[in-house]
């Protein structure tokens, strides 16, 4: 309970960017506890529940501490994880960089940076029309759905309340309960439109109609307080600017991406050699009927087996052959590796490699890799790995227990831990009188086939599922009273 005061102190008393805790010369602020246990999380526990959401933190926070300091960071398996996941950060960040950057107009940065440090209490009517994508839009016209929002609005100004208004009017589903209450809402949680009203008006206003693809709202803010980002400052604020300021062009990545990838090979030169990818694709089909070994070492192990120089790219006026693409590909599990068994295969593999390599270079060129967003990202990929690391070295550290210091523990709690209630499975031929029930347990008597029967006979399991269970006794009493009296098989 003394960690709880203490965290819940330090959150009040300090500001965000100061440390929430020290742990050997190493500070840890409010928002790094924060971006491991979302703040809803945490204002939904209860006194236990953070008092463990605390002490799990803490003792995560130690586990990565005594992992660097016994030098797990150095250990091959896990370099070789962090090099190869850190360059896969790298290019996803350029490309957030040189693609979602320019995307974003300036001035969504600078809202964002001047929105994000409050929340609002918003509620709203809806209004939709016969176009808007409502589960089941009203019929009326946009104009006469705009119309009505006005006429709303007259009325609230004329003193109607607000929630009288919103259960009459309101096409939103959820208003019988509600009352068109959305709750608190942070800048960038919402379509810009709304965010933009929102966060401009004063309280107890309502807004002028706000149209959405589900129609004109009409906005209330009822109240204002701080976000957890109020005392978020630096580079951590700006970084956070910006994934907010991100938000609004989602939708544009795609194609931008498509267009960015072009513009590289283009400016790259990139050139595939088709003998070669012809030739790669035929070894391929060869080497998995031959070797069957594809789907243990990956397609990287297959073209490091290719021995025979051979040019299969040429970039950057450099050319590359199997072994260069295989090296990089070798960076991915074997079982995600993709096959490479046709021609499409390959140059879409391959171009995808030559690309991610662009991105590296220009990530390292450009300052991305040293950007607050990449530095976190990568520091938290390898806190994961070296908590994983220390988990399984405690592991490593427990002596295996004696057979029969196992077999005395399961004596001891198999009623408690281990044991089931009893079940049976039985399989059956379900008939409407009890006189051909008779003349066919004859007829399984006399050596008849039973599925055959099944099949013939029953109104159940014809398909070949006659079997029915496992199954308990509080399930299916009387089946399992009759088939408790017979032996297996009977």
């Amino acid at each position: 309970m003394m960690k709880i005061c203490l965290l819940l102190l330090f959150s009040f008393l300090y500001p965000s960017d100061e440390a929430l805790l020290t742990i050997e010369k190493r500070s840890y602020s409010i928002h790094d506890f924060f971006s491991r246990y979302p703040k809803k999380q945490w204002e939904r526990a209860d006194s236990l529940q953070k008092e463990r959401l605390f002490d799990d933190f803490i003792n995560r926070e130690l586990c990565v501490l005594e992992a660097r300091r016994l030098g797990f960071q150095n250990h091959p398996e896990i370099s070789v994880k962090i090099y190869n996941r850190s360059l896969q950060i790298l290019v996803n960040e350029s490309y957030e960089h040189f693609v979602a950057m320019p995307l974003v107009p300036t001035e969504d940065i600078v809202l964002a940076r001047n929105n994000a440090k409050r929340e609002v209490f918003v509620s709203h009517i809806l209004i939709g029309y016969f176009e808007s994508r409502l589960g089941q839009p009203p019929q009326r016209t946009l104009d006469d759905a705009l119309v009505l929002s006005l006429q709303i609005k007259n009325d609230f100004n004329g003193g109607t309340d607000f929630a009288v208004l919103a259960e009459k009017h309101s096409d939103d589903p959820g208003v019988k309960r509600n009352f068109g209450e959305i709750g608190w809402i942070g800048w960038g949680s919402t379509v810009p439109a709304f965010q933009s009203s929102a966060f401009s008006l004063g309280l107890g206003d309502l807004s002028s109609p706000v149209l959405s693809a589900f129609g004109y709202h009409l906005i209330l803010v009822s109240d204002e307080r701080a976000s957890a980002f109020q005392d978020m400052d630096g580079a951590a604020y700006e970084n956070l600017i910006i994934n907010i300021a991100k938000n609004s062009i989602r939708d544009q990545l795609r194609p931008a991406a498509i267009e960015y990838d072009q513009r590289m090979i283009e400016e790259h030169g990139l050139v595939f050699n088709m003998e070669a990818v012809n030739a790669i694709s035929k070894s391929y089909v060869r080497y998995q009927k031959e070797e069957g070994a594809v789907s243990e070492g990956g397609s990287s192990s297959f073209l490091e087996t290719i021995g025979s120089p051979m040019l299969v790219c040429v970039y950057n006026k450099r050319g590359f052959g199997p072994k260069w693409f295989a090296r990089r590909l070798d960076r991915t599990p074997s079982s995600r590796q993709p096959v490479l068994e046709t021609e499409e295969a390959i140059i879409t593999t391959f171009k995808t490699l030559v690309l991610q390599d662009i991105a590296v270079k220009k990530g390292f060129l450009s300052g991305v890799d040293s950007s607050f967003s990449c530095l976190r990202k990568v520091e938290e990929m390898v806190s994961g790995l070296l908590y994983d690391a220390y988990l399984k070295h405690l592991v490593d550290l427990v002596s295996k227990p004696d057979s029969s210091l196992v077999k005395d523990y399961y004596m001891v709690n198999k009623n408690e831990k281990y044991l089931e209630e009893e079940k049976i499975a039985i399989r059956e031929i379900r008939v409407s009188s009890r006189s051909l029930g008779d003349s066919l347990l004859l007829l399984i008597g006399s050596g008849q086939n039973f599925s055959s029967l099944v099949q013939q006979y029953s109104s159940v399991g014809i398909d070949g599922g006659d079997i029915e269970g496992p199954f308990t006794r509080s399930q299916k009493t009387k089946s399992f009273d009759a088939a408790a009296l017979l032996k297996e098989g009977g």
